[in-house]
């Protein structure tokens, strides 16, 4: 059994997929496949505190998912990575490098946790 935060963490991270696809669509930036999975553009390793944030989520399908986060050769990553800038706009380049430069860990709190799906219930 989940215990609180658990269960507000798979909360969080259910609407944070759905409000993703409900934003950016459910079809792979890169390629146009349909998708299963919504990558985080900035690592949550990186920064936690983009976690749940929508303009931090890229829909994605499972090749390009890969290519990403395993493929051996820089300039594929890079390829792929400058495919969803160029889709995405300057807009959000210049508003997802403004947040890349935030660092900060997510609290991972269990009132940490509420605002959050508090804020993404909000987004509708």
């Amino acid at each position: 059994m989940l215990n609180k935060k658990q269960q507000l963490s798979k909360q969080a991270a259910k609407l944070w997929f759905e409000k993703c696809l409900e934003v950016w669509g459910d079809r792979c930036e890169v390629c146009g496949e349909k998708v299963r999975q919504v990558h985080h553009y900035i690592p949550k390793s990186r920064n936690g505190l983009l976690k749940y944030n929508i303009l931090n989520g890229i829909p994605i399908c499972q090749r390009c998912h890969w290519i990403i986060h395993f493929s051996p050769n820089p300039a594929e990553i890079h390829r792929v990575i400058e495919i969803i800038r160029r889709n995405r706009g300057k807009k959000w380049r210049d508003k997802i490098d403004i947040l890349e430069k935030i660092h900060g860990r997510s609290f991972n709190t269990i009132i940490w946790l509420e605002e959050q799906i508090s804020k993404l219930v909000a987004s509708s």
